[in-house]
């Protein structure tokens, strides 16, 4: 792949990917990518012609009655008037393009902005605001150069600035033709502002020119343009007034050295334009034409990499708004009840007693129901002592609710201040939501959401997959603790009695409710020798080394839990109060640190050094 074609395929990439970082951008207020100068260059000029099929689009340009058509006519070889509308000021621009081209090349994309017509004496060439480019094909032109007739770039008719500009991007060569009256006009001068700045290729041609008279003039109208411009033609030709020339296709252009040296020939011998054109170096002028443009795209301030600032800048604007949303800490898990013990033990014994097998399991079954009557022996003395406790669930789901609520009015509180920030975009996203649903409407539907949760289904099935990674992840502690198990099955049965009392049986046991209300607490008798009793004594040298891991995984049980409640009450106030405006938030602030982001980034430098390398070669 040549050095080009290299730079087409990484313009092609960076394409794509600012189409879709654009996507990405709807809450930083940037402005669309269309509409940019080196956005339109990319469009227009760059993705359409670069590449290896080196052709030149040469326009003709310049102001009101100055000759445009005449010169268009020589350089087509042909009075092209007479089949194409050119007489008293051309409408719309007119495109020959050599034989064989279009089947070669897709002329909507060389001419991007236009609806193409193919021109024959069938079609009507009227006036129209639409930005129409008529084109036929030419026998008289070498096969990579089309030449372009356009409307007048001084016109009060802004349809046609916005024409002039789309053909500036197409063109690789702008034959510039000037008349003593025209060549000063500011609209003129502010297009060939733009072309300067895009490095284009200008030829210059005063038409209409008195000679011999105008020889000692011309160099002076040259001079203010290209001081007012920063034009630097590459040839200069000047044409005689002489109409009948003009209209038989006949008039001659005699090139003139630019710039003036100390000695100022005079060349007498007409030059035939098509001529002098098949002689420019084409690939040294493409690149011309094409590094202008791709120079614009990475311009540091005003290219791609302004855009990306924009992005970077904008968004940090909005990190003000997610920090406001992250202060509340309104779904974080650290502020959300921990689940009671007695909830999860119950689960947790369950667990173990389905997963022991053979004899353990129906011996531990009696000893469990053996505990259980203890247990509840004491329970009923204690509860017609102090009285009937509210049930475990209960008292969770209570405390639950109060969070919610408090999550809830601290939501729209967060949202108040939000929309008071003075972002007139978050503002606007906000408003709506406050005045569409109430604080009550909220709660209410929570409330209801929250009567139907099915606590004991929820830990139950949170014990079962935390028990499982427990089991896969300490395979050697888990078989301790079964073999623990059956040690505690096979002694006295007051023994295996005790231990339940204490907790230092298996993990099914860790904590039961008469004796502790902590997997930390547990975890304590046990490494201090308080529960013992003989079968505990003879296991605690092999477990001591387990008892971090065994408080880890509790402590883990309960962050889980926390966790899926959190995420529930997330996804309610998701779709009941905040929509997507979190998470647009979010995205938006963190968009510079985002991998669309940094391949745009690549995109950009890894177009900057091949256009480095392709200069470097032609120089």
């Amino acid at each position: 792949m040549s050095s080009f074609g290299a730079c087409a395929q990484t313009t092609r990439e960076l394409n794509e990917r600012l189409q879709e970082l654009e996507s990405r951008v709807s809450l930083l207020e940037i402005p669309p990518l269309a509409g940019r100068e080196w956005y339109e260059l990319l469009r227009h000029k760059l993705l359409p012609q670069l590449g290896d099929d080196t052709y030149l689009v040469v326009a003709v340009v310049g102001g009101t009655n100055i000759g445009k058509s005449v010169v268009f006519n020589h350089l087509a070889g042909s009075r092209a008037s007479a089949t194409s509308p050119l007489a008293s000021g051309t409408k719309h621009p007119v495109c020959l393009v050599p034989s064989g081209f279009s089947e070669r090349h897709d002329l909507e994309t060389v001419f991007p902005g236009f609806v193409l017509t193919e021109w024959n004496e069938g079609v009507e060439l009227e006036e129209d605001a639409s930005h129409r480019l008529f084109w036929h094909t030419s026998d008289q032109l070498p096969d990579n150069l089309l030449v372009l007739d356009t409307p007048d770039i001084d016109s009060d008719a802004q349809v046609n600035w916005t024409r002039a500009d789309n053909i500036r991007h197409c063109a690789d060569v702008l034959i510039a033709v000037h008349t003593q009256q025209k060549y000063n006009d500011a609209a003129v001068k502010q297009f060939f502002r733009k072309a300067a700045a895009e490095d284009k290729a200008v030829i210059v041609i005063f038409n209409q020119c008195q000679l011999p008279e105008d020889d000692e003039i011309w160099p002076i109208w040259l001079t203010t343009f290209t001081d007012e411009t920063g034009i630097q033609p590459e040839i200069v030709y000047v044409a005689p007034n002489n109409r009948q020339a003009a209209e038989t296709n006949q008039l001659p252009f005699f090139e003139r050295q630019w710039p003036l040296g100390e000695d100022n020939p005079i060349d007498e011998n007409s030059h035939n334009l098509c001529d002098d054109l098949a002689r420019l170096r084409f690939n040294d002028i493409k690149l011309r034409s094409l590094a202008g443009s791709l120079n614009h795209l990475l311009a540091p301030e005003a290219g791609v990499a302004g855009y990306l600032n924009e992005i970077a800048e904008s968004s940090k604007r909005r990190e003000a708004a997610v920090a406001l949303l992250d202060e509340q800490e309104l779904v974080q898990s650290k502020c959300w009840p921990s689940v009671p013990n007695n909830l999860l033990v119950p689960e947790i014994r369950n667990w173990w007693q389905a997963h022991r097998v053979g004899w353990p399991k129906h011996i531990r079954g009696f000893y469990d129901k053996l505990g259980t009557g203890i247990t509840w022996s004491l329970r009923t003395v204690k509860h017609k002592l102090t009285g009937e406790p509210p049930a475990p669930e209960d008292v969770y789901r209570r405390q639950e609710w109060e969070t919610i609520l408090d999550i809830v009015h601290s939501a729209f509180d967060g949202l108040r201040r939000l929309a008071d920030l003075g972002d007139p975009l978050i503002r606007d996203r906000i408003e709506p939501v406050l005045a569409g649903r109430s604080r009550a409407d909220v709660i209410a539907h929570l409330k209801q959401a929250h009567k139907q949760i099915d606590f004991e289904q929820l830990i139950g099935e949170l014990v079962n997959s935390q028990m499982l990674s427990f089991q896969r992840e300490n395979p050697k502690f888990y078989r301790f603790l079964s073999q623990l198990d059956k040690v505690a099955t096979a002694a006295r049965p007051v023994t295996s009695v005790a231990l339940f009392l204490t907790g230092l049986g298996p993990a099914g046991d860790l904590a039961a409710q008469a004796v502790s209300e902590s997997a930390i607490q547990i975890a304590g008798e046990v490494a201090s020798g308080t529960a013992t009793v003989a079968v505990g004594e003879a296991a605690l040298g092999g477990a001591s080394a387990g008892i971090g891991r065994l408080e880890a995984w509790f402590r883990r049980l309960h962050t889980a839990f926390a966790m899926q409640r959190a995420e529930w009450m997330y996804q309610l106030l998701t779709e009941n109060l905040w929509g997507s405006l979190a998470t647009e938030l979010q995205d938006a602030a963190a968009l510079p640190e985002s991998e669309i982001y940094r391949h745009v980034q690549q995109s950009l430098q890894q177009l900057r050094q091949q256009v480095a390398q392709a200069l470097a070669l032609t120089t």
